[in-house]
């Protein structure tokens, strides 16, 4: 089937905008903004504070900007979104310049960033509703997500080869600001997105019409159930400390578990989309804390491990990411089949706050149980020395075969349509 020139080169600016704006983000992920912290000397506790703004902002700012975009403008809100959230993302690199007050030059970029950026993702998907055709949404969603991923992968490596060469602090520095700049490459592109939609306040207040989506059917028992798969799942942002600061893993290995997570990312999107078309979203679900207890396993055994630490780190790391990417597929699906074609953003948005709560909860208390001593910073297992970190990712392992018996909150939907949504973007 075709389509207009103007839907062609909609649709191109918005692939090409995402490949150069979200290697941004990515930093944060990819192991690169973990490595530059800790250069700074930033704690353990407080990196992991620094790394739940994030969620946290999210937490506490989508319902409200989701609400915002559905009364003045979803364009208007997410332009001015992305722009501070790129006058955030340039004051990280200036945090080198001052290293006794790098933590409140760290804290402040992260917080302007990240309200920046959850008032652009709270519009994000209303906007780009009426402008893709709806026959090819799913296929389009997918081929836009592995570009972007497939440029993040390609970027993350060069920066490992690159901080493997040129460990110093200056090469961090131009690095973020090189990638401020294709932040605002990205904000070029959004700005040519139309916004088909007409701005239609909703009739009933805020919290009438939230109570309205809460009582869908099995809306809330889902978001539940996010809520928890998000926290266990948050387990996953220590093992760059733990490579780090435990295992000794350089700045560049560091990156390089991060590309390994991301290539496993892409391949959970395959699989998981392929289980949710003939299974259904509760067998990803169960396979993904089998798999996520079992990599979680495989960190407190690596000693036994018959392959070298940097390969069973890194294969560890690609499980997870297929975890990571299998059960963000079945989370859409299901999330997708619940929502009403109406106040699409606020029930979209309810959901993602439930999610970046349970990842910010479980950072906040991660970095409180470090910063109180609660764990031993050294102890053994089977004649094998751990660390606290250690101890953490025990912890998150028994919560994760555990909190497998709420799978009972996610519905059973008839005819769902797998759709190959990233969550986020």
């Amino acid at each position: 089937m075709s389509y207009s020139p103007e839907i062609k080169r909609v649709l191109r600016n918005i692939t090409i905008g995402q490949c150069a704006g979200l290697l941004g983000p990515l930093l944060f992920g990819n192991g690169f903004m973990l490595a530059y912290v800790l250069r700074l000397g930033i704690p353990s506790h407080r990196i992991l504070f620094l790394f739940a703004l994030l969620p946290l902002i999210s937490m506490a700012l989508t319902l409200p900007f989701a609400w915002r975009a559905d009364c003045s403008g979803k364009k208007k809100l997410g332009g001015t979104g992305m722009a501070v959230s790129i006058a955030g993302f340039f004051l990280l690199p200036l945090a080198a310049f001052i290293p006794h007050d790098a933590m409140w030059w760290l804290t402040a970029g992260i917080l302007i960033f990240a309200i920046g950026n959850t008032a652009n993702n709270a519009s994000w998907f209303a906007l780009l509703s009426p402008i893709i055709p709806e026959e090819i949404r799913g296929r389009w969603f997918g081929q836009m997500r592995t570009s972007w991923q497939t440029i993040s992968i390609i970027f993350s490596l060069g920066l490992t080869v690159l901080l493997h060469r040129h460990p110093e602090m200056y090469i961090f520095q131009l690095l973020l600001a090189a990638t401020g700049l294709l932040m605002i490459v990205r904000l070029m592109f959004y700005m040519q997105i139309p916004e088909l939609d007409p701005v239609t306040p909703p009739r009933d207040g805020f919290f009438r019409t939230l109570g309205a989506v809460l009582r869908i059917p099995g809306y809330l028992r889902f978001g539940i159930y996010l809520f928890l798969l998000s926290f266990i799942s948050a387990g996953a942002g220590l093992f760059g400390l733990l490579e780090k600061e435990t295992l000794g893993f350089s700045d560049s290995q560091l990156v390089m578990m991060g590309n390994l997570l991301s290539i496993g990312t892409i391949a959970g999107f395959f699989i998981g989309g392929k289980m949710v078309d003939h299974l259904g979203a509760k067998p990803v679900f169960l396979a993904g804390h089998t798999v996520f207890s079992l990599v979680l396993a495989g960190f407190l055994l690596r000693g036994f491990s018959p392959l070298s630490l940097i390969a069973t780190v890194g294969l560890l790391s690609f499980f997870c990411g297929a975890m990571q990417g299998a059960t963000g597929i079945a989370s859409t699906s299901e999330l997708l089949a619940l929502i009403p074609p109406e106040n699409k953003s606020l029930s979209t948005g309810f959901n993602l706050t439930l999610a970046a709560a349970g990842t910010s909860l479980a950072g906040l208390l991660s970095g409180q149980l470090l910063k109180m001593q609660v764990f031993p910073a050294q102890w053994m297992f089977c004649g094998k020395m751990l660390s606290a970190y250690d101890m953490l990712l025990a912890g998150f392992m028994v919560l994760t075969v555990l909190m497998a018996v709420s799978l009972g909150l996610v519905p059973t939907v008839r005819n769902l349509r797998s759709q190959w949504l990233p969550q986020n973007r």
